[in-house]
């Protein structure tokens, strides 16, 4: 059969060397064309973890928590239990009598 084939292919059977530059430089192009895009896509992958970790939900928190007293909708005593509980650290100024 590997005789057959090998008349079939020109009498030498398929040997890719044969083909000249051409067909060795795409291939490596394309290698390193797949390699760069693996970078990437590893780099973006790693950016939006970075930005979505685990200090960006508490911020994001923290924000809304604010927002909510500056509005008015929680009391002061209610405001500082949950900052204190999501850990902010930095209290508001005292209230003025």
């Amino acid at each position: 059969m590997s005789n057959l084939l090998a008349v079939w292919m020109g009498g030498r059977g398929f040997r890719p060397w044969d083909y000249g530059i051409g067909l060795r430089l795409l291939a490596v192009l394309m290698f390193f064309a797949f390699l760069a895009l693996l970078i990437v896509g590893v780099f973006l992958l790693w950016q939006r973890n970075a930005r979505s970790g685990p200090g960006s939900r508490s911020d994001e928190a923290l924000a809304t928590l604010r927002m909510r007293y500056a509005r008015g909708e929680m009391a002061r005593e209610e405001f500082l239990q949950a900052n204190a509980d999501l850990g902010d650290g930095e209290p508001p100024p005292p209230e003025k009598s």
